[in-house]
């Protein structure tokens, strides 16, 4: 079985393009060197480093060095974005892209527009996340000096692109965006700057094609370690590449190597920090084990899974909170004509809905009557072993459940969806008094409170109500 493409990382995260930015020579030295010390050790442990960003954050305005303040409130955007946070991502993104407007910085501007579109494309909005995409190249190309670091972001809008077309499980979309990058190397002459160009693309290309060609997959990762830069430290690139030879492996059925691969991938994740696609290697290790009837084993990476879904579930309903409300900002800025443009849009896409949906109903309906019990009975039985991963699974067969109800009530708790969950299923009152060991009246109150939020007329039955959602 083949696992799911991961999500390729921006070229600017590694410290070996850190020299091509240059700060102000009036700049206190001692400042300069701590940003510099900072930058070197984000590379080898973000945790660490990441404690001391705020911090350089304020020296930074004190000393009025705008370039250092834009670089680390960057850093601050690439940690949460490796440590998989997207709720904290999307503020920090919109951080840098305020810093950027008010000091005129084309480069950071658009890393600014990147990282918010990588949190809208996570919560499923394509068209914004390829809308600050689009607005993060049309800035730069009002650049025309031709730098280095001009040349890198717009890489990382080649990189942003391909990862939102992996979002909508598109990787041969993804794949050309890589590619592009991979051709646009030859602007670069230098021997050095070209094999870590290219090292960090041949891993993000083998992450691509290990949704759907491992073979690829494979020669990529390889040939990235190949050519890897020796003063360069092992990095999430390196963890890619590892990971995609378990997989390669795991095809094969070689699971020693496989294992072994992966468990390499792990202790570079454990020792630089870095926690992207980290559950990937969990549920592939948990397969293996499973397979080979190593039951404790199995049992202790099902466990990760699970702590790493809860955390994922609770960054994903944060963020998506902070979207919808930048959603409904950018909304109340559009013009009347561009409103009355999407009304017209949206009801002929809602008649050509309508008309799809009548038309394939029947055969719908009997694909869907196949499956939905035994989604339901699964569902069910989770609620009632009060088993934490209940909303990712829920998510995982109602993916935009929770987004319909936040776009009705964005002050929603996350208490009110997983209670919104449970009447989606058509629990009665007393199993859902039951299976949550609350008592039968709080039920009521909280269908109370939701009507109230919701502005749900009496004359209507919540359950169909929900259902509607």
């Amino acid at each position: 079985m083949i696992e799911k493409a991961v999500r390729p990382v921006f070229f600017f995260s590694l410290f070996f393009y850190s020299l091509i930015f240059s700060q102000s020579k009036g700049t206190n030295k001692e400042f300069k060197d701590k940003v510099t010390s900072n930058s070197q050790l984000f590379n080898t442990n973000i945790d660490k480093a990441y404690l001391q960003i705020n911090q350089l954050i304020k020296e930074s305005r004190v000393l009025k060095d705008s370039l250092s303040e834009m670089k680390l409130l960057e850093k601050k955007c690439r940690y949460f974005y490796n440590k998989n946070q997207v709720d904290s991502l999307i503020i920090a993104s919109e951080q840098l892209q305020k810093a950027s407007k008010e000091y005129n910085n084309v480069y950071y501007e658009a890393m600014g527009n990147i990282y918010i579109a990588e949190t809208y494309s996570v919560n499923k909005f394509y068209d914004k996340a390829i809308l600050h995409l689009n607005n993060a190249y049309e800035i730069l190309q009002k650049d025309q000096s031709k730098s280095k670091k001009i040349f890198y972001a717009k890489a990382n809008v080649l990189s942003s692109f391909a990862n939102v077309y992996l979002d909508k499980n598109e990787p041969k979309n993804a794949a050309k965006k890589i590619l592009e990058e991979i051709k646009s190397g030859i602007e670069l002459k230098n021997p050095k700057e070209f094999a870590n160009f290219q090292y960090l693309n041949y891993s993000n290309i083998s992450n691509i094609y290990a949704q759907y060609n491992l073979d690829s997959a494979y020669y990529y990762a390889q040939k990235s370690i190949e050519i890897k830069p020796a003063d360069i430290s092992e990095d999430k690139s390196m963890i890619d590449n590892f990971t995609v030879i378990g997989q390669y492996y795991k095809n094969q059925k070689d699971y020693k190597n496989s294992i072994k691969n992966f468990h390499e991938a792990l202790k570079i994740s454990k020792r630089i920090g870095i926690e992207l696609n980290i559950n990937n290697i969990h549920k592939s290790l948990r397969e293996i084990y499973q397979l080979t009837n190593q039951k404790d084993s199995a049992d202790f990476y099902e466990n990760k899974i699970k702590q790493y879904d809860l955390q994922m579930l609770q960054s994903k309903y944060n963020s998506l909170q902070e979207v919808i409300s930048k959603d409904k900002q950018e909304q109340n800025k559009s013009s009347n004509r561009n409103l009355f443009l999407l009304g017209i849009s949206s009801v002929l896409a809602i008649a050509a809905s309508l008309f799809l949906y009548f038309k394939f109903k029947k055969k719908k309906n009997v694909e869907i009557n196949q499956n939905l019990q035994e989604t339901y009975n699964q569902l069910i039985e989770l609620i009632k072993n009060n088993d934490p991963s209940f909303m990712f699974a829920f998510e995982n067969v109602f993916p935009e459940f929770s987004g319909k109800l936040l776009k009705l009530n964005p002050e929603l708790q996350q208490s009110e969806i997983e209670f919104c969950a449970l009447l989606k299923l058509k629990l009665t009152t007393k199993e859902i008094a039951k299976y949550t060991f609350i008592e039968t009246r709080t039920v009521q109150n909280k269908k109370y409170r939701l009507r109230k939020k919701f502005e749900i007329p009496q004359s209507i039955d919540i359950y169909n109500w929900i259902d509607g959602i």
